[in-house]
């Protein structure tokens, strides 16, 4: 079910609505026209922890309601604080492109062996309906050993999903523990010992 959010008028300078709660949101697409408004920042946090891919039925100040997702979020760097939101509207009957984060699950056999977990890919670009979007796309990686890897075509297929990113990007790979140092190299440059250095000195 979508969640309502009220929108209303912009009023201010952007800091002062800040000041205020509100983040400035513009809220474009599905041929309709690009509008500057704002929202309470903190009912956009909250919406944001849950699902930043929740379907939203905005309320407009005198113009009804819209479908719309979250489409870009700016946050100020060092504090986070939200600086701005981009909405989406959208056609609940029509594909749309968007991206879902990948959320790995299991602990790799090769991770317990002393191998190193490196993720590559965070999202994965798909298109579907508004009905099928998830926040998350859950892939256990439990059963990757040292050396191998994970491509997106490897991944579980989902019911629905038009996969846009390429099938060959790589998403996760274990490659083997690092290196140490070769034994025997720090003896090769050890300092002789006392009796040799004295052995040396004498004529």
């Amino acid at each position: 079910m979508s969640e309502a959010l009220r929108l209303t008028e912009r009023a201010g300078t952007p800091a002062a609505q800040r000041r205020q709660g509100l983040v400035p949101v513009v809220i474009y697409g599905a041929g309709s026209e690009s509008l500057s408004l704002s929202a309470d920042a903190k009912t956009i946090d909250s919406i944001l922890g849950k699902n930043p891919r929740a379907i939203l039925k905005a309320e407009l100040p005198a113009s009804g309601t819209k479908d719309v997702i979250i489409q870009d979020v700016q946050r100020q760097p060092l504090t986070k604080k939200l600086l701005h939101i981009d909405f989406h509207v959208i056609d609940l009957k029509a594909k749309l492109d968007t991206k879902v984060a990948l959320h790995f699950t299991g602990t790799p056999a090769g991770v317990k062996g002393g191998g190193v977990q490196t993720v590559e890919l965070h999202e994965l670009d798909i298109r579907t309906l508004p009905d099928n979007l998830e926040s998350t796309f859950e892939v256990d990686i439990s059963s990757l050993e040292i050396g191998a890897h994970l491509l997106v075509s490897d991944l579980p297929k989902h019911a629905g999903w038009e996969v846009l990113t390429d099938p060959e990007t790589l998403v996760v790979k274990i490659a083997p523990p690092a290196v140490q140092g070769e034994p025997g190299a720090e003896e090769g440059t050890a300092e002789p010992a006392a009796e040799e250095v004295a052995e040396g000195a004498e004529v």
